[in-house]
């Protein structure tokens, strides 16, 4: 079966019972997320695939679960707004995106005047000065301009040009830390794109000592026994502090109150309790992007549902391939070095720095599904539904987390 006959299969999404959407973050210049949008895969008419997005991920997924109480980005066209009127979402919630191109006439600018009256703020996709539609910029709060394979003069032309007008500015599809840099230099207000999901290391970057010994007893899996997790854990005292608090928390609820490292071994048992003390000890890297450790947790929850699901693949391998994937970036260390220091076997190892195995294509699928890339998603063989499915889950799961991690 050919990969357009198995995508055309998988995002058959009424048959499928499952919701295909993903959500890509959008963050200001110190890279803190300011909201996310949502992604779907592209059907044979536009307005019906942003119908799925807003009908059915909102519906059986929740808006609150997708993005948080950060504003969703929802891409719109001409005819889904001519359709869908009023449109049934919060307008505090929800940014309309419309190409800047449209073709407009007196019935979208009557539309777009009521949405605009009721709440919703519009940002125009793929703005260029030159194709940009004037009366859709008087009505616009913001534009995305895509810096991928365009000029460094192109862009600071159309930056200016927005700027003339009062508009916001949104880089779209940063693809490289150069890139970013270039568009941070232009004061750009927000920024987008696949680099974010997958930054460039610094180099130089300097690890304490602890941090990479606790992660390599902690990334140990199986091999690492009771009383070494137990050893490894105590040497510092605020992790220590932390788990016991997380054992008694409402997340864990319903056991006997737990006062020690061992009690907490002992009620949680070792897998749990090694994989929330990697997430202290990250957690606890406050020189790094936040958003790296959100999206950590979130691809290590999706990967280890979907590694579940996934014949041949360990769940337990596909949270620890999911997390420490975004590692290498939240410690300022290359891949490579980063292996060679941790005593992940060999099967971990090539999931990680090849994306081979089973629990390496789930990777490879999760991170193509991340970028809202499906059609590649599924040429992984990973299954579209199976991560679809699992998505939900995953952010809530990362929802509480985050909440643990933060007290």
């Amino acid at each position: 079966m050919s990969n357009s006959t198995r995508f055309a299969r998988e995002t058959d999404t009424r048959s499928a019972a499952a919701v295909v959407v993903a959500r890509q973050p959008i963050l200001d210049h110190v890279e803190r997320i300011v909201g996310f949008e949502l992604l779907t895969p592209p059907e044979a008419h536009p307005h019906e695939a942003t119908a799925i997005v807003l009908a059915q991920a909102i519906a059986d997924i929740g808006l609150h679960k997708l993005v948080g109480d950060r504003p969703a980005h929802v891409d719109v066209t001409r005819e889904f707004l001519l359709l869908v009127n009023p449109l049934p979402l919060d307008p505090q919630r929800v940014v309309l995106e419309l190409a800047a191109d449209e073709h407009v006439d007196d019935e979208l600018l009557a539309v777009l005047r009521d949405v605009r009256a009721a709440g919703f703020r519009l940002a125009l996709d793929d703005y260029r000065e030159a194709t940009a539609s004037d009366a859709l910029l008087d009505l616009a709060e913001s534009v995305k301009i895509d810096v991928r394979d365009r000029s460094e003069d192109e862009i600071e032309g159309d930056v200016n040009a927005a700027r003339g007008r009062g508009l916001n500015v949104i880089a779209d599809g940063v693809p490289d830390r150069q890139v970013y840099g270039f568009c941070r230099g232009l004061g750009f207000d927000a920024f987008q794109g696949q680099y974010f999901a997958e930054p460039v290391v610094v180099q130089g970057a300097s690890v304490p000592t602890y941090r990479l010994r606790a992660l390599s007893m902690l990334s140990a899996g199986e091999s690492a026994t009771f009383e070494q997790l137990e050893r490894v854990i105590a040497e510092d005292p605020g992790l220590s502090l932390k788990l016991v608090k997380l054992a008694n928390s409402a997340f864990y609820g319903g056991r006997a109150p737990v006062g020690t490292i061992r009690q907490a071994l002992m009620a949680l048992g070792t897998t749990t309790v090694r994989r929330w003390a990697a997430l202290l000890v990250l957690a606890g890297i406050n020189d790094r992007p936040s958003h790296l450790l959100e999206t950590g947790l979130l691809r290590a929850r999706l990967c280890e549902l979907v590694s579940a699901r996934t014949p041949g693949a360990e769940a337990d391998r596909g949270f620890t391939v999911g997390l420490f994937s975004v590692v290498d970036a939240l410690l300022g260390l290359r891949m490579p070095d980063l292996l060679a220091e941790l005593p992940f076997d060999e099967r971990t190892t090539r999931a990680l720095a090849e994306r081979e195995g089973p629990e390496g294509k789930v990777l490879a699928g999760v991170l193509a599904y991340e970028a809202g890339e499906f059609e590649k998603c599924v040429a992984t063989g990973v299954s579209l539904v199976d991560i679809a499915h699992a998505y939900g889950e995953a952010l809530d799961w990362t929802d509480g987390a985050l909440v643990q991690l933060s007290n």
